[in-house]
């Protein structure tokens, strides 16, 4: 585990690109958001 300190702040998730990932029966549209030694995604299933 990584003690890299990660600063508090708010992420405008509008401006955050949305990725399509077809799937077997639908779609998912993720926006991903990187910083070091941490990944953040909101996943929207369609």
């Amino acid at each position: 585990m990584s003690n890299i300190a990660i600063p508090f702040q708010t992420i405008d998730w509008s401006v955050i690109p949305k990725t399509e990932h077809k799937g077997e029966s639908g779609t998912a549209f993720w926006q991903t958001i990187q910083f070091p030694g941490l990944r953040m995604r909101i996943v929207e299933v369609g």
